[in-house]
């Protein structure tokens, strides 16, 4: 079977459980019937909710991350609700993206001590993905950083190109990797 196939099929069977689990709730000659339906139906959904997260953080590459997200992501489902998850998933993206893009930008400036961090911690391949991942992060860094200064203080902008600065560091991360 095939891993578009493999994927279309547990997309239908998670519809299938969400279809059969709404038809107890709407069925149900009870009241406590239909609690025990929602609550199931709110367990089954938290829990595609990790393995989705999951599964997209190890296509991504990140295997060990991974691991460790999932058991985070459960532990807060478990204690707060998927909201709890919500805001922590936004919040871990927030972190990690303004961290990678600082780092970026002092290596733009050939800041040494970054330069040496994205050669000790990325390879070329983990580098593109997170950099694909934070891109909007790394627009919303120029924006804070350089445009609305200059546009206060009434000074000039510096260049900024985000894919001549993504192929110096591959560049560099190549070097280092071969």
């Amino acid at each position: 079977m095939s891993h578009n196939k493999d994927f279309w099929l547990l997309v239908a069977l998670s519809f299938a459980i969400v279809g059969v689990l709404t038809l107890g709730i709407y069925t149900s000659p009870t009241f406590t019937q239909k609690q025990n339906y929602i609550n199931s139906l709110v367990i089954f959904i938290e829990i595609l909710f990790v393995a989705s997260v999951t599964l997209l953080v190890l296509w991504h590459g990140f295997r060990h991350f991974a691991i460790m997200l999932t058991i985070i992501f459960a532990a807060i489902i478990s204690l707060f609700g998927i909201q709890a998850a919500l805001i922590a998933l936004l919040f871990t993206y927030i972190t990690w993206g303004f961290a990678f893009c600082i780092e970026l930008l002092l290596a733009h400036n050939e800041v040494t001590s970054a330069i040496e961090w994205f050669k000790k911690h990325y390879t070329p391949k983990i580098f593109t993905i997170e950099f694909k991942v934070f891109y909007p992060l790394l627009k919303l860094m120029h924006i804070l950083l350089e445009i609305i200064p200059s546009i206060i203080y009434k000074e000039p902008t510096l260049d900024f190109n985000p894919k001549q600065l993504q192929k110096a560091m591959l560049n560099e991360l190549k070097k280092h990797h071969n």
